[in-house]
C-alpha cells in the first residue's frame, strides 16, 4: 500500500482475513509506527512513495488518492512499475478537476483544489491514464462524482471526479 496512511485498506484485508504478507508506505512516522504496533506480523516503512529504496517485487500494488499529492507524478509511476512483479496487479486512483470546478482551496500554486495539499487534480481521464500506458495493460477504469456529507445531505462537488484504474504489468 503506497501511501498507506492510517490503514484504512490494510485494515479491510485484514477484516476478509488476506493471510498473505502486506507491506505498507507513508511519509508519515507516526501513522507508520502505529501501523506497527497494530500489525506486528507485517512490513511498514517511512519512505516517500516516488523512491522507496525497496528490492523486493510485490503481486499487487495500491494506492488511493496519492499520487495527485506527490511533487512528480512519473516518478511514483516509475517506483510502482519497480516495485511490480512482471504481470502483477496495480489498482490506482486519484482526482479529475473539470475546467469549471471551483472549491473553497487554493493550494501553493494559488490554483482552486479539492484538497489544499493537492501538486496537481488530472484535467481528464485520459491524461491519468496516459501516466501509466507504457508499462502497464489498463484492465478496468472507472470515473465517479466527488460527494461530501452536509448535515446528513450527500453534496456532490460540481466538477470534480475520483477516477481509478486497475491494471496488469505488461
Amino acid at each position: 500500500d503506497l501511501g498507506c496512511g492510517d490503514g484504512g485498506f490494510i485494515n479491510a484485508l485484514k477484516v476478509f482475513d488476506f493471510s498473505k504478507k502486506i507491506t505498507g508506505i507513508d511519509i508519515s512516522r507516526r501513522r507508520i509506527d502505529n501501523l506497527k504496533k497494530i500489525f506486528p506480523k507485517d512490513e511498514f516503512y517511512c519512505k516517500d512513495v516516488c523512491n522507496t529504496g525497496l528490492k523486493e517485487k510485490f503481486d499487487f500494488v495500491y494506492s488511493s488518492q496519492v499520487i495527485e499529492h506527490v511533487e512528480d507524478d512519473k516518478k511514483m509511476v516509475e517506483e510502482i512499475n519497480h516495485l511490480l512483479k512482471k504481470n502483477g496487479f496495480l489498482y490506482v486512483s486519484s482526482v479529475i478537476k473539470k475546467p469549471w470546478a471551483i472549491y473553497k482551496y487554493k493550494n501553493r500554486y494559488g490554483k482552486y483544489a479539492l484538497d489544499p495539499t493537492h501538486e496537481r487534480e488530472y484535467k481528464d481521464v485520459e491524461e491519468f491514464l496516459s501516466l501509466f500506458k507504457n508499462n502497464f495493460k489498463l484492465l478496468k477504469c472507472n470515473a465517479k462524482p466527488v460527494w461530501r456529507n452536509l448535515f446528513g445531505f450527500k453534496i456532490i462537488i460540481p466538477g470534480y471526479y475520483i477516477v481509478e484504474g486497475l491494471w496488469k504489468r505488461k
